[in-house]
């Protein structure tokens, strides 16, 4: 039986259930690592969907464990970083292993003396040979397309670790260690749902999307790490030229490009930034018929919107908001023809000694 990116996106549900179930196992690296030395600071380095994936876990990471969580490319902490201390830890996520920009950034912190931590789904890959510790992502290979429930299984293991970490240096009591869990869990048991409605809504609107030759995906908050994720995964799929703006910083410039032909998604999650969302979609609806919000269905909502009935709670949204926007990436490639299990470029990789193994 052939297997399709869509069957990944399907697996997301169990495999981040099975996750929340095995908090404590998946946690235990890093939990013994900020529990067995001061830590003040974590830097979270990786490229693509691995840095993406922190943006998205910065801020909860941030709120449970008071301390300071920054997030840096991997190139460019590991070619122009020069300042730390020795209560750093630098995280290297990289869901094969294989990134060497991400491995070079272990080495240099390695060099520095501080702590470092490997975040991958794959034991005994060159991110783990130089890594002091390893935090294993259980999300297993994908090997058709672009990377779906490797993202997600990331986000969850960060917001797993936070909590691990705040209930074992006592910042937390049981009922709210409990209490997050189960808020957990209850944003992934809806998973199957919005699956189903995101294809609904494709199909009602196939025929729009498929005339876009270009798109635009903003977000803000826990959800900037979303809307990346989702215009890099636009590229890779579809290869349309995509943008990616943090909502405010979409108003001091690139709003001048907006025209009949734009397409526009806002992410849309409840919290700080909604209410400002709502009111640019209202503004550039009147410029564009395709600008659409992603967000939790509103009854009586007047514009255009991806309405999914999501749990929308916000210090999970971002493992429930990308889910729709996978769905239609991959549904918009599989309309256009695009083979997503040819890679474009196999030779890419190795001319360009980005990744250690590549075919």
């Amino acid at each position: 039986m052939t297997v399709e990116l869509y069957d990944y996106i399907e697996e997301q549900p169990v495999l981040l259930a099975s996750m929340i179930q095995n908090s404590k196992q998946i946690s235990e690296s890093f939990v013994n690592l900020i529990t067995s030395r001061k830590i003040s600071k974590v830097i979270l380095t990786g490229s693509g969907s691995s840095y993406n994936a922190a943006q998205s876990a910065k801020y909860f990471m941030q709120k449970l464990l008071h301390i300071q969580v920054d997030v840096q490319l991997a190139h460019s902490f590991y070619q122009y970083e020069t300042v730390y201390d020795n209560e750093t830890l630098v995280v290297g996520i990289s869901q094969s292993g294989e990134s060497t920009a991400t491995v070079n950034s272990i080495k240099k912190a390695n060099a520095w003396g501080i702590a470092t931590l490997a975040v991958t789904s794959e034991e005994g890959s060159y991110i783990t040979e130089h890594a002091a510790h390893t935090l294993i992502v259980p999300s297993g290979e994908e090997k058709v397309g672009a990377t779906t429930k490797g993202y997600t299984a990331t986000v969850l293991a960060f917001c797993l670790a936070a909590v691990e970490g705040a209930y074992a240096q006592q910042r937390i009591d049981e009922k709210t260690y409990r209490d997050y869990l189960e808020r957990m869990t209850a944003t992934v048991e809806r998973l199957p749902l919005v699956i189903r409605k995101a294809d609904q809504w494709f199909k009602q609107n196939r025929e729009t999307l498929l005339a876009a030759e270009t798109l635009i995906v903003s977000g803000y908050g826990n959800n900037y790490g979303t809307a990346l994720e989702a215009g890099l995964k636009f590229l890779e799929t579809s290869r349309i030229p995509v943008s990616v703006y943090e909502l405010e910083e979409f108003m001091h410039g690139p709003y001048n490009a907006i025209d009949e032909k734009s397409f526009i998604f806002f992410i849309v999650p409840a919290g700080v930034g909604k209410e400002r969302a709502l009111r640019l979609n209202e503004y550039f609806s009147s410029k564009t018929q395709t600008s659409f919000i992603v967000t939790k269905e509103e009854e009586g909502y007047q514009g255009k919107q991806l309405g999914i009935p999501f749990i929308d709670d916000l210090d999970f949204t971002p493992l429930e908001y990308i889910v729709p926007l996978q769905v239609l990436f991959f549904r918009l490639a599989k309309e256009r023809g695009v083979d997503m299990s040819q890679v474009r470029y196999p030779d890419f990789h190795g001319f360009m000694n980005s990744k250690r193994f590549f075919e």
